[in-house]
């Protein structure tokens, strides 16, 4: 179903019962179902007018196949499996892997078509957040119709892909146009539009183009002989009161399977329209590649490209990927991150405090796998035994990824027993920034939700987590211009505090006059060897010597340049 779906999971704005865009949920048998937004009350009257409105038909609460009727020809009815007769257990069952649907999130604040359930003409719906199921819809407001969209994929012919689409109302042309490019498609008009098929009486320039191959001009007869084999497409059943498009006319053209004459759309309602979707011949990947599928075409996006044609650039810091107050910069083929002083990583994600380093993971864990985690990298979960530790690495959290993440501490023995940080130092349940009570064998959480306070949580639940580890120094020192190296977790994080005047990650990077060394905050300009702090000319008026013992700082040496001011010259 993949390519079809392309086509019916386009949201359409709506007016009048419906607001914003509907959902796409899932296909069961030929029927697509949606969440459609409703304006008042969730009555089914209002339920229905939201569905015809947006085009669409209204299953009930039951799937009306087999043991399961509905009895109701206004419903539609489908196979939902032997999982359960009700539509929302059977869609829930297909979504979620299970028919409670009301623990089915996609299925939230749902309303189905449910005549003669309450006196009140209420839907009825259900609630994930709350687990409700069974609400009354005459006491809820604006929440989602259920509705039902039907096609079928006939064949695919001169790079189209034709379907039947069940239409809702008078089977006119400007249904015909309506039904097609609600689920994004176009379609054909009686005649195929190619040479000689492009008479005016049979064919407009709005409709779609394609070869007839010889067999005939008209539109259902060159799908009767690639679907059946036949010239006579009233004995194709594959086209069962499908309806074509008809020029000049207001209502369209149909056939019926064994019936020798057209059948006039405005004699017939709720019948099919011919709709078509163009496959890989126009090119229809800006920068991709176009693969053919059995219904449509699926675009393969080139690098830094992405959507459905491809046809939009990818910014590969929409994510914010930079943790640790780092700055992204989008990339051919990714991104970079330029991280502050004393963070490093791709992410800027190990932080250098004092004597410590700590990791943010990216990556989410149970307990005792984020444990391993950190082991396996030379380090631990971060102990945080006050407040002041918990301060600080909130403080780092919330620069990067903003989530919960696990901490070393867990409990073991009871509700009220210690708990034991990595070093085994005791910590305990009474502290200031950690709930009052645990239950047993449970750990630690930095739970984003309350300000980073430490929360108790099943170490069962998965979540990103902190490592941490010593400052060791670097064997050899791999900075350069007498920076001094610092590492941690076994070599793989390496940090280099630059004098001044050199900046880069070893310190490689030479600007003298960063910070600006020059008292006064004179203009510095960074020359060969040194700086030169140029005086302003007030000052000059005053003296013409500058250099003194403090001017330049320890292993400098200041030479005079005269009325414009002074250098600085590496002694």
């Amino acid at each position: 179903m993949a390519g079809l779906l392309l086509f019916v999971a386009v949201c359409v704005a709506w007016t009048g019962s419906s607001t914003g865009q509907q959902e796409y949920l899932a296909t069961i048998g030929e029927w697509d179902f949606h969440k459609v937004p409703t304006v008042g009350p969730m009555t089914n009257a209002n339920v229905k007018a939201a569905c015809e409105e947006a085009g669409m038909w209204s299953p009930c609460s039951y799937t009306g196949h087999g043991a399961c009727s509905h009895g109701r020809a206004d419903c539609v009815a489908f196979d939902g499996g032997s999982a359960s007769c009700r539509t929302l257990n059977a869609i829930s069952d297909l979504l979620c892997g299970t028919v409670e649907a009301h623990t089915c999130e996609p299925l939230d604040d749902t309303f189905v078509y449910s005549p003669g359930w309450q006196t009140d003409d209420s839907a009825f719906g259900l609630d994930y957040d709350t687990g409700h199921w069974g609400m009354t819809g005459a006491n809820y407001t604006d929440k989602y119709a259920l509705c039902a969209s039907h096609q079928e994929y006939l064949t695919t012919w001169d790079g189209w892909a034709f379907f039947k689409i069940r239409a809702l109302g008078t089977m006119m042309n400007a249904n015909i146009q309506a039904t097609c490019e609600r689920v994004g498609m176009s379609y054909p008009c009686w005649y195929t539009g190619h040479d000689p098929c492009h008479h005016t009486y049979y064919y407009s320039d709005n409709c779609i183009k394609f070869d007839h191959a010889g067999v005939n001009c008209k539109t259902t007869t060159s799908l009767a002989n690639k679907l059946c084999g036949t010239t006579s497409d009233y004995t194709c059943q594959a086209l069962n009161y499908t309806f074509v498009y008809y020029p000049r006319h207001d209502y369209s053209h149909g056939i019926r399977y064994n019936y020798g004459g057209q059948l006039y759309g405005d004699d017939y309602n709720d019948m099919y329209a011919l709709c078509a979707a163009r496959q890989c011949q126009i090119s229809p990947c800006d920068h991709g590649t176009c693969v053919h599928g059995l219904k449509n075409y699926t675009c393969l996006c080139d690098e830094d490209w992405t959507g459905e044609h491809c046809d939009k650039v990818i910014d590969s810091c929409a994510s914010n990927p930079c943790v640790s107050g780092g700055t992204c910069t989008d990339e051919v083929g990714g991104y970079s991150c330029t991280c502050h002083p004393h963070t490093t990583g791709k992410n800027c994600e190990t932080v250098l405090h004092i004597d410590e380093c700590y990791h943010f993971s990216n990556d989410s864990l149970p307990y005792q796998e984020a444990s391993a985690a950190c082991n396996s990298m030379g380090g631990h979960l971060a102990d945080i035994k006050d407040s002041g530790d918990q301060q600080l690495l909130a403080s780092y959290i919330q620069l990067g990824y903003d989530v919960s993440t696990w901490t070393s501490t867990s409990t073991s023995v009871s509700p009220f027993g210690l708990c034991d940080c990595t070093d085994n130092t005791p910590l305990s349940a009474t502290a200031p920034w950690m709930q009052r009570s645990a239950k047993i064998d449970i750990c630690v959480l930095l739970d984003s939700s309350v300000g980073y306070m430490g929360t108790y949580q099943s170490c069962n639940e998965q979540h990103q987590y902190v490592c941490e580890t010593n400052v060791t120094s670097c064997q050899p020192n791999v900075c350069q211009n007498g920076g001094v190296c610092s590492s941690c977790f076994d070599g793989s994080s390496i940090f280099c505090t630059c004098p001044q005047g050199y900046t880069g990650t070893f310190c490689e990077k030479v600007n003298l006059c960063d910070p600006n060394p020059c008292p006064f905050d004179w203009a510095c300009t960074s020359q060969d060897g040194g700086i030169h702090c140029a005086v302003p000319s007030a000052t000059r008026a005053i003296s013409s010597r500058f250099c003194t013992a403090s001017s330049c700082g320890p292993g400098w040496n200041c030479r005079e340049d005269g009325p414009a001011g002074y250098s600085c010259i590496r002694g």
